[in-house]
């Protein structure tokens, strides 16, 4: 007999976690932590990380499918040396959370899996396919036992620079358990090659403005497509050392990743801050591997040449923003917009209202719009839908009429 169950994702964006047994495993597919889970009371936040330890009881593996916060938060839960799947890219990218934090599959067996790989676990045998999303390396992941196949998309869009990958996914599955982000939006989302046409003319809108960018360190693709509009405009892209140390990393997987000591329009800032953080916790490699003496830019560098510079920002350098005097600042923000009204980025706001004579959003979801959703399934032609990873599951009986739509409830295990 194999049970399925979603412990958290049926009714909810992130904290995703499926685990799937048979009568000889037991393995989880990610082991997220709630998106909201810092806005929940200390009690609550106890209960929550309970409950996911009791879900990583008797686990034989976990198969991650990328390294989003909300896939991978409660690692650090699981049992000694159990063994973990993800891609290569995901574990760099996991990797390096330990520059600055720690590394949550310190304690795990990691095995990695490229795409079209599988692995056995008893008598589950699961083979991994990368897929676009905006976390590096991320993937799907097709679970055959017991006469059934079962395909978990994972985070996935069409409208990124891999998104054609999604036609590598298998055909005729028996379960489809696809993320529904986005399900209400029928819009269709930009793709990165119009956000770079979209830096490119916010930036000779403004040519003498110094332009801050935020986006995230680990959203290689944005960073790329930030990287290629500074070029057509002539400007450098100045990144911190961690984001430094991020493409540097990611670049020994793909060589064609621009990186601080490869790009010649590409430079470091320092902000003291960060820079004591990542000495104090980390062997002076990941400062000095930078070359600071020939690639840093300092803040009268940004004082005397803003148009020369593009920065690539943060809510926690806002100390380092404080102390350059240029005249002329704007900013994009390419983030998810609840990130713009979070707590935690009041005193950035502030600054921002205060200094920046214009702020503009540039950006494109990590997850498949509506009409990409269609795509997708009219290319798996599942037997079955089941909505995970969404606030909205009553809408995939709307968008997906003529399929079979099956709504499960967090924690009720289903026979398949």
């Amino acid at each position: 007999m194999t049970t399925l169950t979603i412990h958290r994702g049926t009714h909810e964006i992130g904290g995703s976690c499926v685990e799937i047994r048979t009568d000889k495993a037991k393995i989880l597919i990610d082991l997220g932590m709630p998106l909201d889970y810092d806005k929940h009371t200390t009690e609550e936040q106890t209960q929550i990380r309970s409950d996911a330890a009791e879900w990583c009881k008797g686990v034989d593996a976990l198969f991650l499918s990328h390294a989003h916060a909300d896939h991978y938060g409660f690692l650090g839960l699981l049992p000694q040396d159990t063994p973990i799947y993800a891609t290569e890219e995901t574990f760099a990218m996991l990797a390096l959370d330990g520059i600055l934090g720690d590394d949550p599959t310190e304690h795990l067996e990691k095995r990695p899996l490229t795409s079209g790989q599988s692995c056995e676990v008893a008598d589950i045998k699961v083979t991994a396919y990368i897929i676009d999303h905006s976390a590096y390396g991320a993937c799907a992941f097709l679970i055959e036992c017991d006469g059934k196949r079962i395909l978990y998309s994972g985070d996935i869009r069409l409208h990124g620079v891999k998104g054609v990958l999604y036609k590598n996914l298998p055909k005729d599955v028996d379960y489809l358990l696809l993320e529904g982000t986005n399900i209400l939006r029928a819009k269709n989302n930009p793709t990165e090659r119009n956000i770079e046409n979209q830096f490119v003319e916010a930036f000779n809108e403004a040519p003498d403005a110094l332009h801050l960018v935020w986006c995230s360190a680990k959203n290689i693709d944005r960073i790329c497509a930030l990287f290629r509009a500074c070029i057509r405009c002539g400007k450098t892209l100045a990144i911190d050392p961690y984001i430094a140390n991020v493409l540097a990393a990611v670049a020994q997987l793909n060589p064609k990743i621009p990186t601080v000591t490869t790009a010649e329009q590409m430079k470091v800032y320092f902000p003291p801050h960060l820079t004591e953080r990542l000495t104090r916790r980390n062997q002076p490699q990941y400062i000095f591997s930078l070359n600071p003496k020939q690639n840093k830019v300092s803040y009268d560098d940004f004082a005397r040449s803003p148009e020369k510079y593009v920065m690539l920002v943060r809510p926690s350098v806002l100390a380092y923003l404080q102390r350059i005097k240029a005249h002329h600042i704007r900013l994009i923000k390419s983030i998810w917009g609840g990130y713009w009204n979070e707590p935690n980025t009041e005193r950035f706001r502030s600054w921002v209202e205060k200094h920046c004579e214009d702020v503009k959003d540039i950006h494109s979801s990590g997850h498949a719009d509506t009409k990409s959703l269609q795509r997708i399934v009219e290319h798996i032609r599942p037997q079955t839908i089941i909505p995970i990873h969404t606030d909205s599951p009553s809408s995939f009986g709307k968008i997906f009429s003529e399929s079979y739509i099956l709504y499960l409830y967090d924690n009720r295990s289903i026979e398949l």
